[in-house]
């Protein structure tokens, strides 16, 4: 499900989605504010902070660009910045609380992964070692004109968010695949993409590429990074991954 940049909306806190108890809010500015969300104290909700552009602070912690806040069940969000910004929330069930943390995007773990026609940068921001109910998330920086979301997976499990940056001039085009049902979402900066279930590969022109901040929502007792491969490309040499590779078993 393509979800566009509502361009338009500015100091206004909106969901973007809301799927099974996984919503992802989106807060733009042109020159800073002040807030605290108490419309998003729900007890028995995790979120993630972040900015895809501009500084912002969260409950006294300063991040850059990417950096992600992590905020346990039962925490209130105060938050501002000092000047353009684009800032997401992501929440979803939990049950455990743990201690707030805050992951920098320079010092997450990063890999070169794929090979020519499907190369990128994979950074795991908040990985399955860290403390979390369901979050899994980090980012993905594509090679100019190739694949990426590739060769074609699916977690049919663990819905999945694509929050797209670094597109425009250019575009690139979401594909969802799921049991005869195919589509195709072009997609442009601040645009989201949910994936429920299927496989989702995606493809950037040669002009910009595309970048995108991915964010799970998996099961407590499932809270990983394991994949379907679909079954036409189960020999594509996959290299260097941060995806576990499952047997195809799910219909």
């Amino acid at each position: 499900m393509l979800f566009k940049d509502n361009k338009q909306l500015y100091d206004t806190l909106y969901k973007i989605f809301e799927y099974e108890g996984y919503s992802i809010y989106c807060y733009k500015s042109r020159s800073g504010f002040e807030k605290k969300f108490m419309n998003l104290d729900r007890r028995g909700k995790e979120r993630i902070v972040f900015s895809l552009k501009g500084q912002i602070h969260v409950n006294g912690n300063e991040l850059e660009e990417k950096d992600m806040a992590y905020v346990p069940i039962g925490q209130d969000i105060e938050i501002g910045s000092r000047g353009e910004t684009v800032m997401f929330v992501a929440e979803t069930d939990g049950t455990n609380k743990y201690d707030p943390y805050v992951r920098r995007y320079k010092e997450a773990t990063r890999m070169q992964i794929g090979q020519p026609t499907f190369r990128r940068s994979v950074v795991v921001t908040i990985g399955e070692k860290d403390p979390a109910n369901r979050f899994i998330a980090g980012y993905v920086e594509d090679s100019l004109g190739e694949w990426s979301s590739y060769p074609p997976h699916k977690h049919n499990d663990k819905p999945e968010a694509y929050l797209f940056y670094g597109v425009d001039p250019g575009f690139a085009v979401q594909l969802i695949l799921d049991d005869g049902d195919e589509r195709a979402y072009v997609v442009h900066d601040y645009d989201t993409v949910l994936i429920p279930r299927g496989y989702h590969p995606h493809v950037n022109t040669s002009l910009t590429g595309s970048s995108y901040a991915w964010i799970i929502s998996a099961p407590p007792n499932n809270r990983n990074l394991g994949v379907e491969i679909h079954p036409a490309f189960k020999n594509v040499n996959l290299g260097k991954s941060h995806l576990t590779i499952q047997e195809n078993e799910s219909k």
